[in-house]
């Protein structure tokens, strides 16, 4: 146990994903501190010093996180005007972009912030940039929502697709081979060579036998990975959306949701983790 969770600490998103929970522990302590305990103005100011050290620590890992949301969203962009490929909906595209933008400029506008945050500066100017920064947080992570439940409702019809072409026997049966034209993407963007894979003395109608309940196994995967996606973007959304006054929480509701939030993640962390040490 203690070598795993020595491997889950030395991976950077799980030392992220550690200091991020600890964080939210403090701002719990911070909530029942103020409502629960009178004359305890030591304490809260106590955790509020942790919280912030722990949120610096954490700012370091994504100083230059903005490159990679904005270069994935140029991507897609790209992709969408040069590619011959029509399978990809325009409206899933304007969602990943929009997403991709507003993260991207979420960590471009908090870099600037870091001074402050580490007491080396007092810029005034800098507690509106983080407000501003907190806004494009919120529409990131709506955006985010919005993708997710846009992929759960097209899933059904995704997967019929796919069984439909696993199932039909294809122009090379007869020779025993199996061709990957019933394949399909996870969320994840990789393929699952589950799907496909298999002897090259099978034959044809028993590939066609097998495909679909190997097919609904990978939309189950897929659909639970969109659910755990959902589930940690809406209690994400409470943190910059009570920064910014959009949402009526406290302490205590914004605490529970990154608790929530960060451990779900973490799970899905621990699991690729774990797996990198013990490959099957």
């Amino acid at each position: 146990m203690l070598a795993s969770l020595v491997r889950f600490a030395d991976d950077t998103a799980g030392l992220e994903k550690t200091l991020r929970l600890f964080q939210g522990f403090c701002t719990l302590a911070v909530g029942f501190s103020e409502h629960y305990y009178y004359d305890s103005a030591g304490d809260v100011e106590f955790y509020v010093r942790m919280r912030g050290q722990f949120a610096l620590g954490r700012r370091y890992f994504r100083l230059l996180k903005w490159y990679p949301c904005w270069s994935n969203a140029y991507r897609s962009i790209v992709f969408i005007q040069n590619s011959e490929d029509t399978t990809k909906p325009p409206l899933r595209t304007a969602l990943e972009v929009c997403k991709g933008t507003f993260l991207g400029l979420y960590f471009f506008l908090e870099m600037f912030t870091i001074s402050n945050a580490m007491g080396a500066t007092s810029f005034s100017w800098v507690p509106r940039v983080q407000q501003e920064a907190n806004k494009c947080w919120f529409y990131a992570l709506v955006f985010s929502i919005l993708l997710s439940l846009y992929e759960l409702w097209t899933s059904p019809e995704k997967e019929r697709s796919a069984t439909k072409l696993s199932a039909t026997p294809s122009s090379s049966s007869s020779s025993g081979s199996v061709t990957p034209s019933g394949a399909r993407t996870p969320v994840d963007g990789t393929t699952d060579e589950k799907e496909f894979s298999g002897s090259s003395t099978d034959v044809g109608s028993e590939s066609a036998s097998t495909a679909p309940s190997v097919v609904s196994t990978s939309s189950t995967k897929s659909a639970s990975k969109l659910y755990s996606q959902l589930l940690i973007d809406t209690c994400d959304l409470f943190i910059p959306g009570a920064a910014v006054g959009w949402i009526p929480a406290g302490p205590i509701v914004v605490g529970t949701a990154s608790t929530i939030s960060t451990t779900v993640a973490g799970r899905q962390i621990w699991k690729r983790v774990q797996q990198n040490a013990h490959p099957a």
